[in-house]
């Protein structure tokens, strides 16, 4: 029944039809219970919730499924992420449903939040019970064994000991013995035994739906009936502490949730051998999703903690948070379209799981598109403390999400970056491709030369200035070259949509013969538009022809005309059959959407080269400051009244320890590793050297910290200092990188070697060339765990580095260095000064007692733990990408 449905050739009865979406809807309402169990657990949302408070609430929900759902609908309707699997849109379907109900019951029923729950589970029992009966009565046609099993009987028959003990110890007026025997421990028995019979002794259909629901039903009716409600409590007289409804609930709402999606996962699959796989892949990831947030809650913790702190005054416009969603976007359409595996049972739950991150994302673009089309913002208002003069203020703030449509152009720049970096690596080539015409040959001459001459021109304003003697010739000569520029782009760009469009043959024909004109003028235009704009910078110009910008209005249009370009060859793709064909215009589809992205980091390029020019286009802006206002990030300490300021200073000085620790010590370990690996003689000495870098890994922190206090500072100017501190953190990461470097120099295979040398490659070039990039993944993970830990270094700080916690001003690397005439030649204050750092930010905090802020401290926690997630997703990149180079390889 279940599978016929799930392979669309075959035929099925409508009663199947009905049973399946049925058990869809009961897959998803125990999905919906578990999260919302989830949520209740963390306290985001009060059991005793009603009325228009659990209205909004469910409301939300709804929401944010909608828009996940609805971008993947999207993407499966347009072939980009094709959902093959029929229990993945039932599902789908299903959580729209549940929630679509949830929201009514919450309007039209006075109860809290608490019983609806419990309302929920017993219907998610009368479900259960339903599909069995409906299978064991011939309603449907499934295939079930003649018994649940063993295994599954002993489980049920525990939980029902657990249950009936609880009910006949509840039960008033019952004497606690008889004979002797307590008479829970005779309900446990009978309970036990009563559920074992139930589940081993009737057909899987009723074995594997009717103990499940009767467990499911037990627990939502105690709590539908307040039995167990919001306000409940138990205090057992040995522990100090007790029991309440607020922790109860949610584990029972989880319990329950994980039993009913077993039981309707196995329905859903006809039972027997497939069903049992089913069901059990499905508790396995929802238990596996539990397991990720238990280990996800430390960090939750924290930021619960400082998030206050450190979101004060923060406020964002929707746009630029779908200009920074745009590359998950895109990345998340790329997860999704990987193939979900083989057609066995476990398809369709790995489709699942591989459009789960796209809903997620898209979900969150759809909130932010209603915050921009409704122009309301999102808002969340909340209090948090800070100390002044030894007494706690509670000040007002809020976290909005504004509708404006400014967007800094850093995060332009960074998106677009990204964006045309991935789409570039995936492009391959339209060498030989389509027809070669006679001026295309001029045009990939004349392009060159054009971005030499503007390259060169560059170069000159950069030494004799835009105005040399006051004579403004830089603004001059650029305005008219720029303005040159922009228009040669324009017609690099339009000429190859006017061919695309026009011309004799289908539209995939005339992509196909035009795929030269396509490489040579996107990307042609891409890197002229580019030496433009270096020239703005270098002649400070800006050319405009009336109020419109000449630069980036060409930018804007040439981004527009590569979608344009993108979407037909898209359709045009998939209007052929033909493989080779196919091949070519996927190519050209990534071809046009890198450059869009090419030329949409130019328009940030543009107006960071033009300084406080903003481009505007519309409501849109694109500008130096954006709509961003965090102050916790972007400000330094404000020591006087109760504004609390930021900790800017502390971010970036821990930023610098972590760089300067890691430019010193990953070359010299990685060098001593493949010096003690290829170039040693395995020995003693090896050994020796083994054995002393395990130690030093092993070595306490404070012992480094007083090395650098004892030996360094008096070397670097006898004073706290970054340098020190740098240097300290360094030694302390070096063993871990000798040892990891080791040990993956180790893991690369002989074979490469020796192919190398048979092809006469002498030893170094075959370690630069083969050895090292095979081990490149290894190190790197040796790196990202060695960066975890001194970043989160205290005790080696505080003792070269200091504590300071109100520092104003960041510290200067970059600016700091200086030429000079004698040695060193190279020097720089900055790195011989002391800066604040997030982990003796903290340690001072807590010592200062009435001094500092509680809450500073938490936020502070929460930073440099982002600061350290950030090097490692960094870390984590790069190791997908030398792993994936290898591969490739």
């Amino acid at each position: 029944m279940s599978e016929g449905y799930a392979h669309e050739n075959d035929l099925v009865s409508a009663e199947s039809n009905l049973y399946d979406r049925a058990m869809d809807v009961a897959i998803a309402l125990s999905i919906t219970t578990f999260v919302v169990g989830m949520i209740t657990f963390a306290d985001g949302v009060p059991l005793a919730a009603t009325g228009m408070e659990l209205v909004t609430f469910f409301g939300v929900l709804l929401g944010v499924v909608a828009g996940g759902v609805g971008i993947v609908a999207v993407f499966s309707y347009a072939n980009v992420v094709p959902i093959t699997s029929q229990r993945v849109r039932g599902v789908a379907l299903g959580l729209l449903v549940s929630l679509i109900g949830l929201a009514v019951a919450a309007a039209a029923l006075p109860v809290s939040l608490a019983t609806m729950l419990g309302l929920v589970m017993v219907v998610e029992a009368g479900l259960l019970v339903a599909a069995g009966g409906g299978s064991r009565f011939g309603f449907v046609e499934t295939d079930p064994s003649m018994s649940a099993g063993l295994l599954a009987g002993i489980v049920f028959g525990l939980l029902g000991a657990a249950i009936g003990a609880v009910i006949v110890a509840s039960l008033p007026g019952v004497p606690g013995a008889i004979a002797g025997v307590p008479l829970w421990a005779l309900g446990s028995l009978v309970f036990g035994v009563g559920f074992v019979v139930l589940t081993v002794s009737p057909r899987e259909d009723i074995g594997s739906t009717v103990p499940p629901a009767l467990i499911i039903g037990i627990l939502g009716a105690t709590i539908a009936t307040a039995v167990i409600g919001v306000g409940w409590q138990w205090t057992p007289e040995n522990l100090s502490g007790g029991f309440t409804g607020g922790s109860v609930i949610p584990v029972f709402v989880l319990f329950g949730s994980l039993l009913a999606s077993w039981s309707a996962a196995k329905c859903r699959a006809d039972f027997g051998a497939r069903g049992r796989q089913y069901g059990a892949f499905f508790v396995i990831n929802l238990n596996a999703f539990l397991m990720v947030a238990i280990m996800a809650a430390i960090v939750v913790f924290v930021a619960v903690k400082g998030v206050g702190w450190a979101f004060h005054g923060f406020s964002v416009g929707a746009l630029s948070l779908l200009v920074v969603l745009t590359p998950l976007l895109v990345l998340t359409v790329q997860r999704a379209r990987a193939p979900a595996g083989t057609d066995e049972w476990h398809s369709a739950a790995r489709q699942f799981f591989r459009v789960l991150p796209l809903a997620a994302v898209g979900s969150l673009a759809a909130m932010l598109l209603g915050i921009i089309v409704t122009g309301s913002p999102f808002e969340i208002p909340y209090q948090y403390a800070i100390l002044v003069d030894r007494s706690t203020v509670m000040l007002d703030t809020a976290f909005r999400v504004t509708p404006s449509l400014a967007v800094g152009n850093l995060l332009v720049i960074v998106s677009g970056t990204l964006l045309f970096t991935y789409f570039l690596r995936r492009y391959g080539s339209l060498r030989d491709v389509g027809i070669e015409y006679e001026r295309l040959s001029l045009v990939r001459q004349a392009v060159p030369a054009a971005i030499g001459l503007l390259v060169l021109l560059s170069l000159v304003f950069v030494g004799i200035g835009p105005t040399p003697g006051g004579i403004p010739i830089g603004p001059t000569v650029g305005l008219g070259l720029a303005t040159l520029g922009a228009a040669g782009v324009a017609a690099l760009v339009l000429i190859p949509l006017g061919a695309l469009l026009t011309g004799a043959g289908s539209l995939a024909e005339r992509a196909h013969e035009n795929a030269q004109l396509l490489n040579v003028g996107l990307f042609s235009g891409v890197a002229l538009l580019f030496a433009v704009i270096v020239l703005e910078w270098t002649a400070v110009s800006d050319p405009k022809i009336g109020p419109i910008a000449a630069v980036p209005t060409v930018a804007l249009v040439a981004a527009v005309v590569s979608l344009c370009i993108a979407a037909f060859v898209a359709r045009a793709r998939r209007s052929t059959t033909d493989t080779l064909r196919r091949r070519i215009l996927g190519d050209e589809v990534t071809l046009a959407l890198t450059a869009a992205a090419g030329f949409v980091t130019l328009i940030g390029l543009h107006v960071a080269a033009t300084s406080e020019t903003t481009f505007a286009v519309g409501p849109v802006e694109v500008g130096i400051q954006g709509s961003l206002s965090w102050p916790t990030v972007l400000q330094g300490s404000i020591p006087l009244g109760q504004a609390p300021g930021g900790i800017y200073p502390a971010i970036v000085g821990t930023i610098w320890i972590v760089i300067g620790a890691s430019l010193f010590a990953v070359p010299l370990g990685l060098g001593a590793a493949v010096f003690l690996t290829e170039y040693a003689e395995q020995g003693r000495f090896t050994e020796v050297v083994e054995t002393a870098t395990n130690a030093l890994w092993s070595t306490p922190s404070i012992v480094f910290g007083l090395f650098g206090a004892a030996f360094l500072i008096p070397r670097l100017g006898n004073s706290l200092s970054l340098l020190a501190a740098q240097l300290t953190l360094a030694f302390m990461l070096l063993p871990l990188v000798v040892i990891t470097s080791r040990e993956a120099i180790k893991s690369v295979p002989d074979e490469y070697r020796d192919a190398s040398a048979a092809l006469g490659v002498d030893r170094w070039t075959t370690i630069r060339s083969v050895v090292i990039p095979a081990a490149m993944p290894g190190v790197v993970t040796g790196v990202i765990l060695g960066v975890g830990r001194i970043a989160g270094e205290t005790a080696p700080l505080i003792l070269v580095l200091g504590s300071e916690i109100n520092a104003t001003n960041a510290i200067d690397v970059l600016g700091g260095f200086a030429f000079t005439t004698s040695p060193p030649f190279i020097t720089n204050e900055a790195l011989l000064n002391s800066s604040a750092a997030l982990p003796t930010q903290v340690w001072g905090i807590i010592t200062a007692g009435v001094s500092g802020s509680t809450s500073k401290g938490w936020a502070t926690a929460f930073m440099l733990l982002v600061v350290v997630l950030s090097f490692y997703a960094v870390g984590i990149t790069a190791r997908t990408y030398f792993r994936r180079k290898i591969n490739y390889e």
